[in-house]
């Protein structure tokens, strides 16, 4: 049952860090002349701190030291970086879509990845 609850409340965050990088990404494809790539990892940094704080004390309920927790979530939220460029950049350099189909792709595919760092990694639940 705790797995579940951390994967809803994983959700919830992620929905609201969503929420953040798809605002600034649109904002930036819509208004500038950035690479679709270049535009996702913005968008990332801007989603970033609102998800460590979120997921360290609601998701998982960590009480353990944040200066020890951040460089790994770093590292997972860079994993997960990584995979959404890639998927980008195949997306639409490759494949020709949209960006917003490349976007709606790597909502799909990068969060299980990050929930499964963020929990048996990162924060060691």
């Amino acid at each position: 049952m705790a797995l579940a609850r951390a994967f809803v409340r994983f959700a919830v965050v992620g929905a609201i860090a969503t929420a953040i990088h798809a605002a600034v990404f649109a904002v930036l494809i819509e208004t500038t002349r950035i690479d679709p790539v270049a535009a996702t990892v913005v968008a990332f940094a801007a989603a970033f701190g609102a998800g460590f704080a979120l997921n360290r004390r609601w998701t998982f309920g960590s009480r353990a030291n944040p200066a020890a927790q951040l460089p790994r979530y770093l590292a997972a939220q860079l994993a997960g970086l990584a995979l959404s460029a890639a998927i980008m950049h195949v997306a639409v350099h490759l494949q020709r879509w949209s960006p917003y189909a490349g976007l709606a792709l790597s909502i799909a595919l990068v969060p299980p990845v990050t929930f499964a760092l963020s929990r048996w990694w990162v924060f060691r639940a």
